[in-house]
């Protein structure tokens, strides 16, 4: 590379080194070494029910459904247990009850998300504007998405955040080339991001007005197959490399998971999207045959029963791995889309407008208004891709205001919106971002990066809380004894029956000490033939002498402890004297 070159790469790199600078920053400021039950939904979730798939077992969680994921996890976790002997059951169950032991997998995994998010905006907005300073503006608004816990949990929207962005880069690309195959293309990574969560349905419709409006043409066929050709020809070894580790994961991971039959749900929602597709194609014959409408012949073109495949060929790839699983996380994701499953009894659209207009969403709606402004200045002057980034942008916001307003859900459309909000400032091909920009980002950035170490105080308080519990009860319980503490408090064993026990087809012998206070909390203990002794949390800061206590398990009568209360951490322990299951 001569000087001139390397004058030109310069800045680039030196730009994208300051993009994953300032990631590093707001990774470094989170409570990286805080135990496993910070984030227990899910990085707790997720973590075991890779486990399960590692040992063949199954796994229940599939309302996103994060399918992915667990499976990297699983890949993940046998690739660390090779130092062990191997994916054995023993250890597995070591590992699902010491799950500490297992945070350097999902939360290198979370951060590799996020810093790798970033660094595919960086290039995807570089390519898309035509300039390094445009890579730097998106790599940079990208890192103030509205949730900043998603930094270290393997929560899945950070992940589809980043394939939302690649799939909406395709899209645009493929409305410039008008090749089929470009439309495959992002078909098939919108089928990948479906798996991981079902949000990224709001590029199905980008997909399908692109693909009408900027059509490949007549001769889409012929062009199609060639391209086909040169690729697999020029690629033949990376495609045979790819095929055969994907071969040999589905193998590994489906082996002890048949002999397997399908559900009726699960025949009828694969059967049925066969059955559309062939309708298609028969209809597209017919059309073709009867008659030279061109109208006609646009509309029942064969061309989006091969997009349609190729979205299938993209679920297909993840669901393929561990099939029984995947084929139920299909009729997952269509249960959710119908509003059951975690959608079940959510209230639409019930967090107040001021949401919108404070930290962090207050940012996010610049972003968002500029990104519709853009679209329609798009339109006025003939260029699509602003509205087809708006339009994808729009659906996720109404997908995430109806899943009462949290804020992990406004992820993918923020980052959706940034591509459009970007190009509206844009004036010549290959010219560098103007100050206005600049303005922008800093509107959007630096309230985040003040507010990057909130997580961290918020652990620290939790870590104080646990400690205290923590300490209670191994001073307090004997053998045979446990406490009840309030459900989701924050504690090891009150987050592992929760989040653990509760959600994994299989799972160890978990020796606990502290019991969520809830209406099956009885059961459990007598099902451990455990005496409950004891109530540890902040319910109880107002106990000072005998009384009574109602909790989710009875009606108790309680007394205050000798030296049982830690006001620093607002955790209390009283005796339960009589009761349910004491």
């Amino acid at each position: 590379m001569n000087r001139a070159a390397v004058r030109r790469v310069l800045p680039a790199i030196a730009a994208l080194v300051a993009t994953v600078g300032v990631a590093c920053y707001i990774v470094a400021a989170q409570p990286l070494t805080s135990p496993w039950w910070l984030y227990a939904d899910a990085d707790g979730t997720y973590s075991a029910s890779a486990l399960n798939l590692l040992v063949g077992e199954h796994t229940h969680y599939l309302d996103h459904p994060g399918l992915p994921e667990q499976e990297l996890l699983a890949v993940t976790f046998g690739a660390v247990s090779l130092a062990h002997g191997g994916p054995s059951r023993a250890w597995a169950a070591g590992e699902m009850q010491h799950l500490d032991r297992a945070r350097p997998v999902f939360r290198s995994w979370a951060i590799i998300f996020f810093i790798g998010g970033s660094i595919l905006a960086f290039f995807l907005l570089m390519q898309l504007l035509g300039h390094w300073t445009w890579g730097l503006a998106g790599g940079l608004l990208w890192l103030a998405q509205p949730d900043v816990t998603d930094v270290m949990q393997i929560r899945p929207d950070v992940l589809l955040a980043s394939l939302g962005l690649l799939v909406g880069f395709l899209i645009v690309r493929a409305t410039e080339r008008r090749t089929a195959l470009a439309y495959m293309v992002a078909a098939a990574v919108l089928g990948v991001a479906l798996t991981v969560k079902v949000h990224a349905i709001a590029l199905l419709l980008p997909l399908a007005v692109a693909a009408v409006i900027a059509h490949p043409g007549e001769a889409w066929w012929p062009r199609l197959r060639a391209d086909v050709r040169e690729r697999l020809t020029r690629h033949r070894i990376a495609f045979g490399v790819s095929a055969a580790l994907w071969l040999a994961l589905a193998v590994a991971l489906n082996r002890r998971l048949f002999p397997y039959t399908p559900t009726r749900a699960q025949t009828e929602l694969v059967g049925g999207f066969a059955f559309l597709v062939f309708d298609w194609l028969l209809a597209a014959a017919v059309v073709r045959r009867l008659t030279a409408n061109r109208t006609l012949r646009r509309i029942f073109d064969p061309f989006y029963a091969v997009v349609a495949v190729a979205l299938a060929l993209g679920v297909a790839a993840p669901v393929a791995l561990v099939l029984p699983d995947g084929l139920q996380a299909l009729v997952s994701m269509s249960d959710t889309l119908r509003g059951h499953n975690v959608n079940q009894g959510v209230k639409p659209f019930s967090e107040p407008f001021s949401l919108y207009t404070s930290f962090p969403l207050r940012q996010a709606s610049i972003v968002f208004i500029l990104a519709g402004i853009a679209a329609v200045w798009g339109i006025r002057r003939r260029s699509i891709w602003p509205a087809l980034w708006f339009l994808a942008a729009a659906i996720a916001g109404v997908m995430a205001a109806a899943r009462l307003g949290v804020l992990r859900y406004y992820a993918l459309p923020y980052v959706l919106a940034i591509p459009a909000a970007l190009w509206l400032f844009r004036r010549q091909t290959r010219a560098a971002a103007p100050l206005v920009v600049w303005v922008l980002v800093g509107c959007v950035l630096l309230p985040a990066l003040r507010n990057a170490d909130a997580p961290a105080r918020a652990a620290r308080n939790e870590e104080r809380q646990a400690a205290a519990a923590t300490r209670f009860a191994d001073r307090l319980l004997k053998p045979g004894e446990v406490a009840l503490a309030p459900v989701y408090f924050p504690n090891g064993d009150v987050r592992w029956y929760g989040l653990v026990e509760n959600f994994v087809y299989w799972h160890p012998d978990y020796p606990y000490q502290l019991l969520p206070d809830t209406g099956q909390a009885v059961g459990i203990a007598q099902s451990r033939h455990a005496r409950i002794r004891y109530f540890i949390g902040p319910q109880a800061l107002s106990v000072t002498k005998a009384g009574s206590l109602a909790l989710a398990a009875g009606a108790y009568e309680v007394r205050p402890v000798p030296g049982g209360r830690d006001d620093a951490a607002g955790v209390v322990v009283v005796e339960l004297v009589s009761g349910p299951g004491t």
